[in-house]
């Protein structure tokens, strides 16, 4: 994985440029707004300090002319080296490569996983490469960029502002997500970390799963559960690989079996094997997806309003009645996935102020077996980032939601 090769390297020798290296600017798009909060300031908005995101092992700035603009525009400068993929099998080939797409792509996963902001790649904008004389001029050391015609940028819609009218005046709430701080030191920090943490290609790899949920949340709910639900699985088993439940829960799902045992005259001890023997090879998914999120979601945060999505709040599970709702949720999955049984109607609500008719469970004060996605991502996400920060591990969470962590 090229990120990590990357990263690997920036950690060992973080002033070494080769002789082949390139030069690469990449635009990225940030549903949201990102500044860096290490900067003191009474308005982060009018300081060009606040724009410099990340300084090692690559360059992150603010782009966007003014600060605020949406979506926020960032810049991505990184060195990089090309590299020589071997093919397999009977013939033998080779191609060599610049890798600035895959390390850019997973880059904008770990970002979108981090900040809670779905961030994508939006273009090329450089690619210069040193020691390359050419009658050329400067056409081949320092390459221009096509920008035509316009990418298509996968980002979130702008919500409308909700205008509250009573007999006092007029309120009006913005409905977007808050402003993110990032800590330039924290995020390098946990960057460079990444490469030597176990199993580090999963973590990436279940990255990538959870932006394509941020990307699809509000067009296909549904595909967007089901992403959810496998980035969860990808980080349950990099968390609890060899996890095995304790005996009676082995048994308790083996009762079919321990039912016929005796029924065949065997006795309890033996019945009590063959039931554990029955388990043996099981990997036990949804157990560790249980498990995963109610070890690592700090309830207290879950407890507060979400700022980010506009679930309502009867929609949302009470806490008591979480382990319950996650084997609702797991099951909902399963009977999508392998039957194609339908996830209910509500589960799109509260990715934007106003909910569609259509959306709306029969009874509107009457809570579905499966809330609405965006509260699952927002458990996903309190999970992963907690999860990640402590893997680390990092002395603080490298992004936190304005007036507040999130």
């Amino acid at each position: 994985m090229y990120l990590l090769r990357f990263l690997e390297k920036a950690s060992v020798r973080p002033t070494e440029t080769a002789a082949d290296a390139v030069d690469v600017e990449y635009r990225l798009a940030c549903s949201g707004e990102l500044y860096n909060r290490r900067v003191q300031t009474f308005d982060w908005r009018k300081s060009d300090a606040t724009r410099v995101l990340l300084r090692a092992p690559l360059e992150l700035f603010v782009a966007s002319q003014p600060f605020a603009t949406y979506p926020q525009e960032l810049c991505a400068r990184l060195t990089l080296t090309f590299v020589t993929e071997e093919g397999t099998g009977n013939i033998s080939s080779s191609i060599i490569r610049l890798p600035d797409e895959d390390v850019i792509e997973d880059l904008c996963s770990i970002l979108s996983l981090l900040s809670r902001r779905l961030i994508s790649p939006v273009g090329k904008t450089r690619e210069r490469r040193s020691n390359r004389p050419s009658s050329l001029g400067s056409y081949t050391s320092d390459l221009p960029m096509p920008i035509l015609p316009p990418p298509r940028v996968v980002m979130w819609d702008r919500r409308p502002a909700t205008i509250v009218t009573s007999m006092g005046g007029q309120r009006v709430i913005d409905n977007n997500p808050p402003p993110v701080g990032v800590d330039p030191e924290a995020f390098s920090e946990f960057l460079l970390k990444l490469p030597h943490i176990p199993r580090a290609v999963d973590v990436v790899y279940a990255s990538r799963l959870y932006k394509t949920a941020l990307g699809l949340i509000e067009s296909q709910p549904d595909i967007a559960y089901q992403l959810l639900i496998s980035t969860v699985e990808s980080l349950a088993d990099v968390a609890f690989g060899d996890f095995e439940p304790e005996e009676s829960e082995k048994l308790a799902t083996k009762q079919n079996v321990q039912q016929r045992a005796r029924d065949f005259g065997l006795d309890e001890e033996k019945v009590k094997q063959l039931a554990l023997d029955a388990c043996e090879g099981q990997h036990w998914l949804k157990k560790k997806f249980k498990k995963f999120i109610l070890d690592f979601v700090p309830l207290e945060k879950l407890a507060t309003k979400d700022r980010v999505f506009l679930v309502p709040k009867n929609l949302c599970p009470q806490e008591e009645d979480l382990p319950k709702v996650l084997s609702q949720i797991y099951d909902a999955r399963s009977g999508n996935l392998h039957s194609a049984s339908p996830f209910p109607r509500s589960i799109g609500i509260g990715t934007s102020p106003m909910i569609k008719i259509t959306q709306l469970p029969v009874g509107w004060f009457q809570q579905e077996d499966v809330p609405p996605v965006p509260w699952f991502e927002r458990v996903v996400s309190l999970a992963a980032r907690r999860f990640l920060i402590e893997k680390g591990p990092v002395t603080q969470a490298p992004f936190v939601e304005s007036e507040g962590m999130f």
